[in-house]
């Protein structure tokens, strides 16, 4: 990733601690670059104009793998152990569809074609978290890029002019609620490109 993308603030873990709460919100990611991102931008400002609603922010536009939610301080480093676990190898893919789910309000942008090393990737992480005894989600897993939330989904063109992205390694994250939407901070990043081989 370029120094654009989110970088590990130091002792993540004790400035956690120091916002006085004693769980972090975790989730696994694909983050892509900051040119993905900004196609991906427009192709929301588009759907926007169609269904209303807030936009994600551009620098936060990401495809969410496994969604943990709350978890325990003290079990961060277990998280970590299981993103490094995971069976990772490079891939790329299309995004080349669009949606809108009218349960959540939610416009979305994704792959008409869900790529094997993603699935292999998402049933990775989900074994190695419930080894490590967390909780996951069990529906099929569909990719999918929030782009506007609160939207008023009506009938559109699916259809997208494909986005190449070229995923080199994936991340994990905190999120942060505050009346601007969500902060995110960088936890962990798989293959970890400052350690050299030995």
């Amino acid at each position: 990733m370029s120094a654009a993308q989110p970088s590990p603030p130091a002792r993540v873990q004790d400035s956690i601690r120091q916002s006085g709460s004693a769980q972090a919100r975790l989730f696994f990611a694909l983050w892509p670059e900051p040119e993905i991102q900004a196609e991906l931008a427009q192709y929301g400002r588009q759907l926007q104009r169609g269904v209303g609603g807030k936009l994600t922010r551009q620098e936060s536009i990401h495809l969410t793998l496994v969604f943990l939610g709350a978890v325990d301080l003290d079990r961060m480093d277990d998280v970590r152990g299981a993103g490094g676990c995971a069976e990772f190898r490079p891939f790329a893919f299309e995004v080349d569809t669009a949606g809108c789910w009218g349960h959540n309000g939610i416009a979305w942008l994704g792959p008409r074609l869900m790529p094997e090393p993603m699935l292999s990737l998402v049933g990775s992480l989900r074994a190695a978290l419930l080894h490590a005894g967390f909780r996951v989600e069990q529906r099929p897993y569909k990719a999918h890029v929030t782009v506007v939330r609160k939207a008023r989904c009506r009938p559109m063109d699916p259809t997208l002019a494909p986005v190449e992205w070229q995923v080199n390694d994936f991340v994990l994250m905190r999120s942060e609620l505050n009346a601007e939407g969500s902060r995110y901070t960088l936890i962990g990043r798989w293959p970890d490109a400052s350690r050299k081989p030995d």
